[in-house]
């Protein structure tokens, strides 16, 4: 496993009102929340299995890239040009399940990040708020730094920024056109050049408000809790890893890690790290 993959195409970027969806990436401004969801022109390029190329940007002065990571839902068609199995690897042996946004690239400092509770389901802020920390945490306890830092109640949420970075990291729910997409993850930094200089400067995430969103109860690693309830810390702790700078996996032999790349209804496996994703981390972070 181990896939590094460089992600460097540029593109040019028009802002429009439509919702995303993963085959046209477009979004707008969600009437009920009344704030902009995430808006990718349709000129986006997917560069690797469900990544999209933003373009570029500056962000204190320097040229950074950004990339919308989509999370597709079980059972949805493999994405274009994902690798298969690997007959030649055990699979009880998961723990070089793991793959990079672009090698070397992750945070080189601790930065705050600015959550919106507001929700369909009538989660509580509370309930939310929790879930969120707990899926942070699950990356930091992995590694000596602090990949995530704590929340900012200073300022507000006002949409995902996929056309330049705006120093927050955003969090929230909003409205996704193709329901086969659960969440996005919209990260922005330096992807080119030498490992040791690459940098990730910012990530929001948006959970689709579409599905039904809660706790999908205890279950076993093999077992799904409630299939009518989108857990929400399943899918908050895969998004974080996105932006500590894990890649998706769709390797079936890889399906129990975090990092896989699709997710179900009533799934709960992700709250807890696999090897690889373990592994993962602290290669990039060690």
């Amino acid at each position: 496993m181990k896939k590094y993959i460089t992600l460097g195409i540029v593109i040019t970027l028009v802002c429009s009102a439509a919702l995303i969806s993963a085959a046209k990436p477009e979004s707008t401004v969600n009437p009920s929340r009344g704030q902009a969801s995430v808006v990718i022109s349709t000129h986006a390029i997917e560069v690797a299995p469900g990544v999209f190329s933003l373009g570029i940007s500056i962000d204190n002065g320097r040229v950074v890239e950004g990339y919308a990571i989509i999370t597709y839902k079980e059972g949805f068609g493999k994405p274009s040009g994902s690798p298969g199995n690997r007959p030649d690897k055990p699979d009880d042996d998961t723990s070089d399940c793991y793959s990079f946004l672009a090698r070397g690239a992750m945070w080189k400092t601790t930065e705050p990040y600015v959550l919106d509770t507001t929700n369909n389901d009538g989660l509580t802020e509370t309930f939310v708020s929790i879930v969120i920390a707990n899926s942070f945490e699950t990356w930091d306890t992995e590694v000596n730094f602090e990949i995530f830092g704590e929340r900012d109640t200073t300022k507000d949420v006002d949409g995902a920024d996929t056309v330049y970075p705006d120093g927050k990291n955003e969090i929230f729910f909003g409205t996704i056109e193709d329901e086969n997409v659960i969440a996005v993850a919209i990260v922005w930094g330096i992807f080119g050049g030498p490992p040791k200089q690459r940098e990730i400067v910012e990530c929001d995430v948006v959970f689709d408000d579409e599905y039904t969103w809660g706790d999908a109860g205890p279950t076993s690693e093999t077992e799904l809790g409630d299939t009518s309830i989108m857990d929400l810390q399943n899918i908050a702790t895969h998004e974080f890893g996105h932006g500590a700078g894990l890649d998706d996996l769709y390797e079936s032999s890889c399906s129990e890690q975090t990092m896989y790349g699709y997710a179900e209804p009533g799934e709960t496996k992700k709250r807890t790290l696999g090897s690889g994703d373990i592994n993962g981390v602290y290669t990039l972070y060690k």
